[in-house]
């Protein structure tokens, strides 16, 4: 595991087959998982949710979602770091400015 960190924001990131951080953002927790050729980061707005405890954001608990557009995912380490440093600095600004799109809980099963 790699720590990285920003002023406002901090991570863990795993990178195996898949990327996967976790960290913390003025207190709320946050998930990036790579998918494919893209990547999705969500931000739980409960902040007793702990990263660990993610993904649940739109299905369980209320918070903040942003996909990445098709992209290129870096494979070495160093570019990797380089690359999640620059896209989530542009994530957490847009959520510092309220500009990510909220997705409300969803408390009971679609069957219901």
């Amino acid at each position: 595991m790699i720590s990285i960190s920003a002023e406002q924001w901090s991570g863990t990131l795993r990178a195996d087959n898949t990327i996967e951080v976790t960290g913390l953002i003025n207190g709320y927790s946050w998930l990036l998982q790579s998918k494919s050729n893209s990547w999705v980061l969500e931000i739980a707005e409960e902040k007793a949710i702990k990263s660990d405890d993610l993904p649940l954001v739109g299905f369980g608990c209320a918070g903040w979602l942003y996909e990445s557009g098709s992209v290129i995912l870096p494979t070495n380490e160093a570019d990797i770091i380089r690359y999640l440093n620059q896209q989530l600095d542009v994530v957490f600004h847009l959520f510092s400015q309220n500009k990510l799109t909220y997705l409300p809980a969803v408390i009971c099963p679609c069957s219901d």
